[in-house]
């Protein structure tokens, strides 16, 4: 984040970078959207401080129903379960500039279950949100970056005007807003690392590494 202070980059909230990609008007340059998945704690703890101290917002997807619980399942396959955000921290942060978006109730693999699931899942989780909230929800992030063109479907179906995906690189005004594109930084990453990704210099390397590993998937 103060690499991006540094280097004079502007954080947009997602909805308005959504906004400009479907409008004729340009981009700020240098603009960069900063998202963080399924609502863990250490996004009040830790990123929220960091966020406002260096004046950058952030989108979060919340998985809906473990918001206000004592656990969040872990999503990666580990033995650490961590902790979620509480709605009270949710709205605090919400005050203060940090978006949110749903990220269905319960974390599925969207396209293995069936539309009407699939449907509840996406629908449901932004009903919550925005009782929760007082606020309207449009912002849906794919868990696991899992779709087919009928969860997409039903996405717009929903009302949403713009979903996440897993997949990496930059968008422009040919993406679909439905399929936004992320690329991921990890902690390991340095700053040299970092700095290329923000740049956009990965994309095509990151995009063959993807298409690679579905070969050899298939």
């Amino acid at each position: 984040m103060e690499y991006l202070r540094r280097a004079r980059y502007r954080s947009l909230p997602l909805s308005e970078a959504a906004r400009r990609l479907a409008s004729p008007g340009e981009l700020p340059e240098r603009s960069v959207v900063i998202t963080l998945d399924d609502g863990f704690r250490d996004n009040y703890e830790r990123a929220f401080p960091i966020l406002l101290g260096l004046g950058f917002t952030a989108t979060v997807f919340l998985t809906a129903s473990y918001i206000g619980t004592d656990r969040l399942p872990t999503l990666t396959g580990t033995d650490f379960v961590p902790r979620p955000l509480d709605w009270g921290q949710v709205k605090e942060m919400h005050a203060q500039g940090i978006e949110f978006g749903s990220h269905t109730l319960t974390h599925p693999m969207l396209s293995r279950l069936p539309l009407t699931e699939a449907r509840r899942e996406i629908a449901e989780s932004r009903l919550v949100i925005e009782d929760r909230l007082g606020a309207p929800v449009r912002l849906f992030c794919y868990p696991r970056g899992d779709f087919n063109e009928g969860v997409k479907q039903i996405v717009r179906e929903e009302g949403y005007v713009a979903a996440c995906t897993t997949l990496p690189g930059t968008n422009d005004r040919r993406t679909d807003l439905l399929a936004l594109r992320r690329t991921y930084v990890g902690r390991r990453d340095t700053e040299r690392e970092f700095a290329k990704k923000a740049a956009g210099a990965y994309d095509l390397l990151q995009r063959s590494g993807l298409l690679w590993k579905h070969l050899r998937a298939t």
